[in-house]
């Protein structure tokens, strides 16, 4: 699974450039108990960051993830390695965002390489146009 993690990094390295963060404070979650949980990253200090290749459940529970993360801006990338329908998948996740993040605050995106076959410069250009709709203008 560490490929399909690697392989998501490097499209939002592409895609964000040196905003995009995935160690240190940022990317910290407080649960209010325990130890941090984190996120897979962060962009330009307001948009947090999950990237899934799971199966639905565990990526319904990153969601979780996003949702306690204090940025107001969400982006979930989900890699289709793992699970069933990943179209279901994202769309269940769009509407369990919806219930607490205004629609324009959150985007849900797709991508079409993982780690066993990467196809980095549309996958970029997936997540470039999200992060724009976000607000991101543009990589450092």
């Amino acid at each position: 699974m560490g490929s399909h993690d690697t392989y998501g990094k490097d499209v939002l390295r592409t895609a964000a450039g040196k905003a995009f963060l995935d160690w240190g404070p940022s990317v910290e979650v407080m649960y209010g108990a325990g130890r941090p949980a984190r996120v897979d990253g962060t962009v330009a200090g307001t948009i947090a960051v999950e990237i899934e290749s799971r199966t639905s459940k565990q990526v319904r529970g990153a969601v979780l993830d996003l949702l306690f993360h204090p940025y107001p801006k969400k982006l979930l990338v989900l890699l289709p390695m793992y699970m069933s329908d990943c179209s279901t998948c994202a769309d269940q996740c769009r509407h369990a965002l919806r219930r607490f993040v205004k629609a324009e605050d959150f985007r849900v995106v797709v991508l079409n390489g993982t780690g066993n076959t990467a196809s980095l410069s549309a996958d970029a250009q997936v997540v470039t146009t999200a992060l724009r709709e976000l607000g991101f203008q543009g990589s450092d």
